[in-house]
């Protein structure tokens, strides 16, 4: 347990800088609010679901199987990053892989742009925390000078000195806010890097191998093999007991 006089040291380091340090501890609420947000967005299994890497990994399999249906309707029931992009790239909606390709880069941007979401607060707190330090420490001397020339005592240079220290204490808190989030933005920042690379990656791969396996085609081929003989496999019973097939209905 901390001790007491700390506590105590603590709140009036904060209370010392007035208005301006409770502006910079409102920029370390966000910041620090920020950073779990992006921490837990951008975890691997938020970008690309554990339920998905089996299929994404063995597609060739999975399009050998003359399955591309089953996977098409997982990703469109993920609402992860990969699983928005991948509904693109195994989408029936387009005849050649051109179009497809240009769609997958529209989707990954804006994938990408949504990962990104909450960087440009950690850039501005890490831009205005130390200037508001700054500012803070100048409106304090002003307020030091100000008070001792109404004194018109500056005999004592321990006074100036104390009055100077409790106004750097902004500048402490401003510079200690920015290094810290500093020191966030750039983890994410390499993290965003590495998400890119892999979805880039694994769309790549299964673009590859959806259209090597022959395309949109695929699902006519899949269509076609389950219309084929929609009454295999179904037996019908008459009064006697006996199997028969069903008589073809007559319209007049």
């Amino acid at each position: 347990m901390l001790d007491p006089s700390v506590n105590e040291k603590v709140w009036a380091f904060l209370l010392s800088g007035g208005v301006f340090m409770a502006f910079i501890s409102l920029c370390s609420f966000v910041a620090i609010t920020v950073s779990i947000h992006r921490a837990l967005t951008l975890r691997w299994k938020s970008v690309i679901p554990p339920e998905l890497r089996s299929d994404l990994s063995h597609c060739d399999q999975v399009f050998e199987g003359e399955e591309p249906a089953k996977l098409y309707q997982s990703l469109k029931q993920s609402d992860s990053p990969i699983g928005r992009i991948g509904r693109i790239t195994l989408s029936p909606a387009f005849a050649t892989r051109e179009e497809a390709e240009s769609a997958i880069e529209a989707t990954a941007k804006e994938q990408l742009v949504k990962l990104e979401n909450g960087m440009g607060v950690l850039e501005v707190v890490i831009t205005i925390a130390p200037l508001l330090g700054l500012l803070g420490t100048v409106s304090g001397l002003v307020t030091v000078f100000a008070t001792l020339g109404e004194r018109g005592d500056v005999a004592d240079p321990s006074l100036i000195a104390a009055g100077i220290a409790v106004a750097l204490n902004t500048t402490i808190a401003g510079l200690v806010v920015a290094v810290i989030t500093v020191i966030f933005h750039s983890y994410f920042t390499r993290r965003l890097e590495r998400i890119a690379a892999r979805i880039e990656v694994i769309i790549g791969h299964l673009l590859h191998e959806f259209y090597r396996a022959g395309g949109v085609a695929l699902y006519e081929q899949e269509i076609e093999g389950v219309s084929e003989d929609p009454l295999q496999g179904i037996s019908f019973v008459n009064e006697r007991g006996l199997s028969e097939p069903p008589t073809p209905e007559v319209r007049l």
